[in-house]
């Protein structure tokens, strides 16, 4: 039995970040004749709740580039990996340090979801909140000092910035701290960079054979573009790279499909599933 999973942004949502009527007809009817399909990606499940609403998903997803792994159509987590304290009080200090203000995603004990920045400091931060407020995205609170957090459990912590600025913090936290950290190119605002720091076991890797033990498949197969998309494509038996991927994926993948804007992955899938 096999597993498929795909990337979401790049991957199989179009540039206007939503999955095609096309790609949605070809996967539910893939899904309905018992294809175990899902998703990991780097969104929240508040981020891409309403995004797979049309998509007949049985199979939990992957979310928060694997902190999470839950059910779309309750939010139900049935994997949680969060933050310890001294790591966030350390890469706090470390930006603190710099003038670097990073985005914190946070849940209190009554499972309140909260995003707490200090305010928009370059054009990448400001289009990332743009996205987030026009999507009515309600865990984005503004805050002076980040002295509230120790009253959560911190999912992730992440920085937007040119690139450049954040190749010195990327390397310290991954030589210095036991964590996954996920730095690429923001695919909407070109030219920053996104630092992403989370849980060690917060990975796409981890999390994908997680569900592939979960649901007792024998293969994994995944679709990906972005370069958090390598630890993936690394697990996996059989890993396609759509053709706007970075050059980085297209190296190691099986073959390269059809772009996103094409529904590369939906068109392969019909392709290569046969009943």
């Amino acid at each position: 039995m096999d597993l498929y999973i795909s990337d979401l942004d790049g991957t199989l949502l179009n540039s206007k970040r939503v999955v095609s009527s096309n790609s949605i007809k070809i996967i539910n009817n893939l899904i309905d004749s018992g294809v175990n399909f899902t998703i990991a990606t780097a969104r929240s499940y508040e981020a891409s709740k309403d995004i797979l609403r049309p998509l007949k998903l049985k199979i939990p997803v992957i979310l928060n580039n694997g902190a999470f792994v839950s059910y779309i159509s309750s939010g139900e987590s049935i994997v949680q990996n969060y933050l310890d304290e001294s790591t966030v009080k350390f890469i706090l200090d470390t930006y603190n340090l710099k003038g670097i203000n990073p985005f914190i995603s946070a849940v209190d004990k009554y499972g309140n979801k909260k995003i707490f920045f200090k305010g928009a400091f370059n054009r990448g931060q400001e289009i990332y909140l743009d996205s987030r407020e026009k999507s009515g995205d309600k865990r984005l609170t503004k805050v002076k000092d980040f002295s509230m957090v120790k009253d959560y459990n911190i999912i992730n912590i992440f920085a937007i910035e040119r690139e450049g600025i954040l190749d010195f913090e990327y390397k310290t936290f991954r030589d210095t701290l036991k964590v996954s950290c996920h730095y690429t190119e923001e695919i909407y605002s070109k030219g920053f960079f996104w630092l992403e720091i989370t849980n060690v076991n917060a990975n796409k890797s981890s999390a994908a054979l997680y569900l592939k033990k979960y649901i007792n498949a024998d293969r994994l197969i995944c679709f990906g573009d972005n370069l958090n998309d390598l630890p993936l494509f690394k697990v996996a038996d059989e890993k396609y790279a759509v053709d706007n991927a970075y050059m980085e994926l297209k190296n190691i993948a099986t073959k390269v499909i059809g772009s996103n804007e094409e529904d590369g992955v939906a068109k392969f899938l019909r392709e290569k599933v046969k009943f």
